[in-house]
């Protein structure tokens, strides 16, 4: 081969070697504009609660991987977003399970839709991941008096935004530790959940019934505010066959807890034992089953990859279980909610099992 030929061919291998590069990156800025270019909503209720922190970390992973840009939404009621993704009018809410329990059988805040739409619609919902949601407490400045769960008799209290699935539950709290229902012994006001602590603090209410973790996000500022009575559910009411039936129903879990593993600040929690007896619920955040395998998969993936960053974004994180999925803990089966097929790949790669009975 002559000088000239073999100046020729190298020139011509370094000219296609810098093509080559040239069109790869090309294709990574396309690719990474397409994955940019997936906008997504997240419905979320409290902002510094369980599902916000969980809405705001999604977006940060999905960001970062290239997957998609989410715009969270907190502070609404999560019986309307969950219809919402349901009706793939939104992408993505934070579900407790007992309200696609009560979904699928047409009951308390969808008892308009009916059993056959419900069941239809409840259908149509897949989760990524599941968490422990929340915590119920009954709260009051000491001023107020309220220092046990009978003293609410003629009080006004909050007890959730309105139709939503943590007022179903507030009101069969107050139910089973008292007899007593809203309207008949006490009366009840209900606001979403961005309005909840300015309605506490600025003595809108005598008390209120509210969700929370371990510490609750609002305590400090409600401490700041005055002295606080943090009251147990009573021993002998939740013992009680009754109580532990809807303690062990669908997205429920009966909670004993020593009063001194409590992150409560300075609040007076008030209990016969020392022992602190509530419920917590269970939840994930859902999509439409419509949504992609592709995108689905690879939303969870990001999500278990950086699970420890989550853990240490509050104090109460490890408390909410995020990414468990032991049934044991989360209920799926008495629930009948389901992962979508992207997350249990992702679940399952990542050297998790999801239960039959969660698999679509």
């Amino acid at each position: 081969m002559t000088e000239v030929s073999s100046q020729y061919f190298g020139g011509l291998v370094i000219e296609m070697k810098r093509r080559l590069i040239a069109g790869l990156a090309v294709l990574f800025l396309a690719t990474t504009a397409q994955a940019k270019s997936v906008k997504l909503i997240h419905m979320c209720a409290a902002n510094e609660g369980v599902t916000g922190v969980v809405a705001t970390y999604l977006a940060e992973v999905a960001s970062a991987n290239n997957i998609a840009t989410i715009q969270s939404s907190c502070g609404k009621t999560l019986t309307k977003t969950m219809q919402a993704v349901a009706e793939g009018k939104v992408d993505i809410s934070a579900s407790p399970f007992i309200l696609n329990f009560l979904m699928a059988k047409g009951l308390g805040p969808y008892s308009g839709l009916g059993k056959e739409k419900g069941r239809k619609y409840a259908d149509n919902l897949r989760i990524l991941y599941s968490y422990n949601i929340t915590m119920y407490f009954l709260v009051s400045f000491q001023a107020k008096g309220i220092d046990s769960w009978d003293k609410i008799r003629g009080k006004t209290i909050h007890n959730g935004p309105p139709r939503g699935g943590a007022l179903t539950t507030a009101r069969a709290l107050v139910r089973f530790a008292t007899g007593m229902s809203e309207g008949k012994g006490y009366t009840g006001k209900q606001v979403v959940w961005g309005s909840a602590n300015a309605l506490f603090l600025d003595g809108g209410v005598d008390a209120s019934v509210r969700t929370g973790s371990n510490p609750p996000p609002w305590i400090y500022q409600f401490l700041a505010a005055g002295k606080l009575n943090i009251v147990s559910f009573p021993k002998a009411k939740f013992n009680s066959k009754g109580f532990q039936k809807f303690a062990h129903g669908p997205g429920n879990v009966p909670v004993v807890l020593p009063i001194s593993g409590l992150k409560f600040g300075g609040a007076k929690v008030i209990s016969e034992d020392n022992m602190f007896r509530t419920i917590t619920q269970t939840a994930g955040d859902a999509v439409n089953k419509s949504m992609s395998k592709t995108l689905a998969k690879k939303l969870t993936a990001a999500f278990i990859k950086n699970l420890g960053e989550l853990q240490k974004k509050t104090p109460w994180a490890p408390g909410a279980l995020y990414g468990s999925t032991d049934n044991a803990e989360m209920g799926y089966c008495k629930v009948g909610v389901k992962f979508h097929p992207g997350a249990v790949e992702a679940w399952e790669e990542a050297g998790r099992k999801i239960p039959a009975c969660a698999k679509p």
